[in-house]
C-alpha cells in the first residue's frame, strides 16, 4: 500500500511539471491589481519554459489604456514585442523568436495594469530568470537628460547592446526622475542608447532624440545621457529682435553647441549703404544675465556707500499651527544634468545705438550645431520710423487733469409739461 501511494505521489509530480501552471489558491483582492505568484520563480535558474505565468490577485484587463497588454511588457533580451496572452487573473508572456540557451531574462511589467472596474496598477513588476545555470550580477545605472530642455527625461526607453553579440540587446524604461537600472547583463563593452520614443516600439525611428555611450562593464558602471535631435543641417538665425538702443537679440532654428565661444570678428552687421557697425560682445543670454545683474550690484553698493544704511527691523518670530498636519510623503528629487545646456539665443552688444528708420543686416559665421558642424547665417533687422504725435488730441489746459471727464450740462426744462395749477 506504501509503495502504491509513492507511485501516484511520483506520478502527480510528474504530471505538475509537464503542465506548469499558477499555483492554486484564493488570492486576496486589493484596490488595484497585484502580482501573487510568477512562474518560474523570481532568480530561477535552468529554466526550459514554454511561457512565462504571471498571476494577479484579481481579474485584469484585456487591455491597459486602450493598447494591448504587450505594450507594457519588456522582455530582456528584446527581440521584437512579446507575446502576451490574457489568462483572465494572469498572463502569460514568450518572446517572438524562442528562448535562448543559456541566457539571463528579465521580463518588466510597467504600471498600469488594470482590473475590469478600470483601476490601474501605480507599480510594476520585475521578474529575472535565467535558462542557464547562473545569473550574471553586473548592473549598469545612469540617469536619461534632455540635454535641450536642461531636466530629465522620464519614461525614455533604454537599450544596452552587446558589442560582440549585436542581437543582443537588452532593454529597460527609464522612471519618472530618468533614472534607470539594467541589472543580470554578462561583463562585456556595450553601446547603451537612451531614446524619447514618439512611437512605443522600443527602436531609434526616425527624428527621434537619442544619445549613445560606448561602456565597458566589469560589475557595476554608471553612463548618464544626454537625449537630443540629431539634425546634421546647420543652425539658421530664425529671429532678430532689438533688445535696446545699443543690442540686438538673435534665435536660432536649432540648439548650438555649449562651450564653444564666438568670436567678435564671426559677427557683422552692416547698414544699407554697407556702413559697418562695431561689435562690442556677443553673449549667450544667460552671460547677459550675469552681466547685467553684476554692474547692478556694483551700483547698489555705491549707493549705499553714499546713503546712510536703514535701521534693520527685528526677524519676525515664526509661530507653527499646531492644527496643520506634517506631510510625510518623501518625493526623490530629480537629479541635475552636469553636462551644460545647448543655448538658441544670443546677444550682440554694438558700440553704437541703433538707428530709426534703418534696415540692418546680421550675419554670423562659425556657429556650430550640436553635432559640430558649423554654419553661416544672415538676417535682416529693420528698425522702424517712430509714430509721429497725434496732432488732433488737444493738449490738457493747464492745472486740469486731462483724464477727468468734463461736468455734466444741466438739464432743459421740458417746454411740453404743463405747469401745475395755482394752489387754491
Amino acid at each position: 500500500m506504501r509503495h502504491a501511494l509513492t507511485a501516484i505521489a511520483v506520478l502527480a509530480l510528474a504530471a505538475a511539471c509537464a503542465s506548469p501552471g499558477l499555483p492554486p489558491g484564493g488570492p486576496t483582492i486589493s484596490s488595484f491589481p497585484r502580482v501573487i505568484a510568477t512562474l518560474p520563480d523570481s532568480n530561477a535558474v535552468n529554466v526550459k519554459p514554454n511561457k512565462v505565468l504571471v498571476r494577479y490577485d484579481d481579474v485584469i484587463g484585456e487591455q491597459t489604456g486602450g493598447q494591448p497588454l504587450s505594450r507594457v511588457v519588456l522582455l530582456s533580451p528584446w527581440d521584437g514585442e512579446p507575446k502576451v496572452d490574457w489568462r483572465r487573473t494572469g498572463m502569460a508572456i514568450s518572446p517572438r523568436k524562442g528562448w535562448r540557451a543559456n541566457t539571463a531574462y528579465t521580463i518588466t511589467i510597467l504600471p498600469g495594469v488594470n482590473d475590469l472596474k478600470g483601476t490601474p496598477s501605480p507599480y510594476g513588476y520585475v521578474l529575472r530568470f535565467s535558462t542557464g545555470a547562473t545569473i550574471p550580477k553586473a548592473v549598469l545605472r545612469g540617469v536619461a537628460f534632455d540635454w535641450v530642455a536642461n531636466r530629465a527625461l522620464p519614461k525614455a526607453t533604454i537599450q544596452a547592446i552587446d558589442a560582440t553579440d549585436t542581437t543582443l540587446v537588452h532593454v529597460t524604461v527609464a522612471d519618472s526622475t530618468g533614472r534607470y537600472e539594467l541589472g543580470t547583463l554578462p561583463p562585456g563593452t556595450y553601446l547603451v542608447r537612451a531614446i524619447d520614443e514618439k512611437t512605443p516600439n522600443r527602436a531609434l525611428d526616425l527624428r527621434e532624440a537619442w544619445d549613445t555611450a560606448t561602456v565597458t562593464l566589469t560589475d557595476s558602471a554608471r553612463s548618464d545621457l544626454y537625449v537630443f535631435v540629431h539634425d546634421t543641417m546647420p543652425a539658421r538665425i530664425s529671429e532678430l529682435r532689438q533688445n535696446d538702443s545699443v543690442s540686438i537679440g538673435l534665435t536660432f532654428d536649432k540648439p548650438l553647441k555649449p562651450g564653444v565661444a564666438i568670436p567678435l570678428s564671426a559677427v557683422r552687421v552692416v547698414t544699407a549703404d554697407s556702413s559697418v557697425v562695431d561689435v562690442e560682445s556677443v553673449l549667450t543670454v544667460a552671460e547677459e544675465r550675469l552681466l547685467r545683474a553684476k554692474e547692478d550690484s556694483i551700483k547698489q553698493a555705491a549707493d549705499t556707500t553714499t546713503r546712510r544704511p536703514a535701521t534693520e527691523a527685528p526677524a519676525a518670530r515664526r509661530t507653527i499651527d499646531p492644527t496643520r498636519r506634517r506631510d510625510t510623503v518623501v518625493t526623490v528629487p530629480p537629479p541635475e544634468p552636469q553636462k551644460a545646456p545647448p543655448v538658441t539665443e544670443l546677444v550682440i552688444k554694438l558700440r553704437a545705438p541703433l538707428q530709426p528708420a534703418t534696415t540692418y543686416r546680421v550675419t554670423v559665421t562659425g556657429v556650430r550645431n550640436l553635432l559640430d558642424r558649423d554654419g553661416t547665417s544672415t538676417r535682416l533687422l529693420i528698425i522702424p520710423r517712430p509714430a509721429p504725435p497725434d496732432s488732433t488730441r488737444r493738449p490738457p489746459a493747464a492745472g486740469r487733469d486731462s483724464t477727468a471727464r468734463p461736468p455734466a450740462a444741466p438739464a432743459r426744462p421740458d417746454s411740453t409739461r404743463r405747469p401745475p395749477p395755482a394752489f387754491r
